[in-house]
């Protein structure tokens, strides 16, 4: 199983610092994502996974290994605004799809890119990553086109400001970047639920279904 042979972990949360790597690529994230990423593939099985901010590249490319470990075909594909030297080993070997572009406009009021509408509306569940440059925005944008049983995430979450002060900050992770109120117009508006979000609060990612 991909969980654990291949992760590492270095983390010193008092200078805020906490990077984990995978498969040689490093990923701004805390080990408890790896685990819950493996079980919400698991249950969900989505066909494509609609990534925004690839990073470093280590989450994308556990998250097609593991999609394939279980024996999905899912398509995995990561934007990113800057282009680091890389990305062209994960296109290579990983099979993933890496794309160096903004798909907001410089403000985010909107998408610049109706391909991302048909992506996510394609057959079967999409699994939506926001993780880029203004993740509340990226949310209420992208939540709009969800289809019926689609999953959308955002990272450096906490319910509230408290709640990160007192469960999070220095024990798990030390970024704060989007509550449950920052969200809370997009969740109405799109008829979204919570979903697997106690494994996932410890990971900082928000986790909600579209019924």
């Amino acid at each position: 199983m991909f969980i654990s042979d291949n992760i590492t972990r270095k983390s010193n949360l008092e200078e805020h610092d906490s990077i984990s790597s995978y498969m040689g690529f490093s990923c701004q994230q805390n080990p408890y994502c790896f685990e819950e990423f493996y079980k919400l593939l698991k249950s969900i099985k989505p066909s494509r996974i609609l990534e925004i901010g690839t990073s470093l590249g280590g989450l994308t490319s556990y998250l097609k290994h593991i999609a394939t470990e279980i024996g999905l075909s899912t398509v995995v594909r990561s934007y990113d605004i800057y282009k680091l030297n890389w990305y062209e080993d994960l296109r290579n070997n990983d099979n993933v799809d890496i794309r160096v572009e903004n798909i907001f406009e410089d403000d985010y009021s909107r998408l610049n890119n109706a391909e991302i509408i048909d992506f996510i509306q394609g057959d079967g569940i999409t699994l939506i990553l926001c993780d880029g440059g203004n993740k509340i925005r990226e949310f209420d944008i992208l939540s709009d086109y969800m289809k019926s049983s689609d999953v959308i995430m955002a990272h450096d979450y906490a319910y509230n400001k408290d709640f990160f002060e007192s469960e999070i900050n220095k024990k798990y992770w030390n970024w704060h970047e989007i509550s449950e109120s920052d969200i809370a117009e997009a969740v109405e508006r799109n008829n979204l639920s919570s979903f697997m979000q106690e494994g996932f609060t410890k990971a900082v990612w928000v986790c909600k279904n579209k019924q």
